[in-house]
């Protein structure tokens, strides 16, 4: 019998070894390879957590600076601010007030005293009234039936008629005169017309004789409400260096319609 290719019992072993031998190096290279990785891994964290810390520890640093050097910010309620009243520059003035011719008005006190005078005419009745210490400021009007033996003129006022959107002067026994107000002013729910000489249309070419307008200054036309006799008050100022127009004006704004 041939005995040659029986294998023997000392190559066995042998190679049994050199797979244990190349095992054991693969897992000491594994856990050497492993080791290694998990290191650089664990350093890499760290440094990266490191940086991470700086960066908030940064920023802390940066709120707190910020909290130190900004105010707080402070909210104050809007408060509702009243609206301004105006001044009403005639509350220290004096009054005057006639019930039967049927108006009030006030006026400064250094003008004086104030009188109205209702007077007869050939037929009707005529009223006129002046200040004591201001002989420019004047007042008058006439009831529709008045007549007197002379010219008419500015105070000679029924009242102001509005017809076919054109205002008249209207005078006694239905006589009227086209009037170009140069203003317009309501009062105590009554329209005030300012009147100037210019406004009187049919006297702007005539300059002889008597004339109904108020002359080279000025006047208002006012209609008195009510039932009494008297319809229109002619409220005139004859001399502007005098008596400003303003303060003419303002004068007129206090008129008050008692009946």
């Amino acid at each position: 019998m041939n005995e040659q290719n029986i294998p023997q019992p000392n190559e066995s072993v042998q190679g049994s070894k050199h797979i244990w031998i190349t095992i054991t190096a693969v897992i000491v290279a594994a856990i050497i390879v492993g080791g290694g990785v998990y290191a650089w891994q664990r350093s890499s964290m760290q440094s990266t957590e490191k940086s991470l810390q700086q960066q908030i520890t940064n920023l802390q640093s940066q709120i707190e600076n910020l909290q130190q050097t900004t105010p707080p910010v402070v909210i104050t309620p809007k408060t509702t601010q009243e609206p301004t009243q105006p001044i009403d520059e005639t509350a220290n003035w004096q009054a005057y007030e006639n019930k039967e011719v049927g108006f009030s008005f006030k006026y400064p006190a250094s003008y004086g005293d104030f009188q109205i005078s209702i007077n007869n005419g050939e037929t009707g009745k005529k009223f006129i009234g002046n200040f004591q210490n201001n002989k420019y400021f004047s007042i008058g009007g006439i009831t529709a039936d008045f007549t007197a033996g002379r010219s008419g003129y500015f105070l000679d006022f029924v009242k102001y008629l509005y017809e076919g959107s054109k205002y008249y002067h209207l005078m006694a026994l239905d006589k009227k005169w086209l009037v170009e107000p140069v203003k317009m002013m309501s009062v105590d729910n009554q329209k005030i017309l300012i009147v100037s000489g210019n406004s009187y249309v049919e006297e702007r070419n005539n300059i002889e004789g008597p004339t109904i307008n108020p002359g080279l200054n000025g006047g208002a036309l006012i209609n008195i409400p009510g039932t009494g006799e008297f319809k229109g008050v002619a409220v005139w100022n004859s001399d502007v260096n005098a008596l400003p127009q303003s303060n003419f004006e303002e004068i007129l704004t206090t008129f008050k319609f008692t009946q």
